[in-house]
Parts: structure tokens; sequence; C-alpha cells
């Protein structure tokens, strides 16, 4: 893999980790403002549910990356 094409799939990566998180944040306070008695729970249930297997994802993405790219 060229240095290039790795710069370009980090980047792609951190761009969709990033959007993935936004998008976990956003939806939980959807949720949590559906329930306002119980906001807090609502949105710290639905955000760690959604954000753990994201970072996790993320961080897998960005080992395989290294893995795979083998500077010369």
């Amino acid at each position: 893999m060229s240095e290039y094409t790795a710069f370009l799939l980090h980047k792609m990566l951190v761009v969709t980790v990033n959007c993935l998180m936004l998008g976990a944040l956003f939806l939980a306070m959807y949720r949590a403002s559906l329930t306002p008695d119980e906001f807090n729970i609502t949105f710290f249930k639905t955000l760690l549910t959604l954000l753990l297997p994201t970072l996790v994802l993320g961080f897998a993405g960005k080992y395989l990356l290294r893995r795979y790219h083998r500077p010369a």
C-alpha cells in the first residue's frame, strides 16, 4: 500500500468514526428528549450503547491500517 493510499484511508476512517460518533450523540439526545423524566439514564444508555462499538471499530480499523501499511 502506498503512502498516499494509507494517508487517504486513515483520513476516511477518522471522518467516518467522527460522523458515527456525532450521529450517536444526536440519536441519544433525541431518544432522551422523548422521556424528559428519565433524560439522563436514557441519554447515557443510548450513547454508550452506540459509542462503544463505534470506538472499538475505529481502533480496529486503525490497527488494521497500521498492520497492512509497512513503510518502505
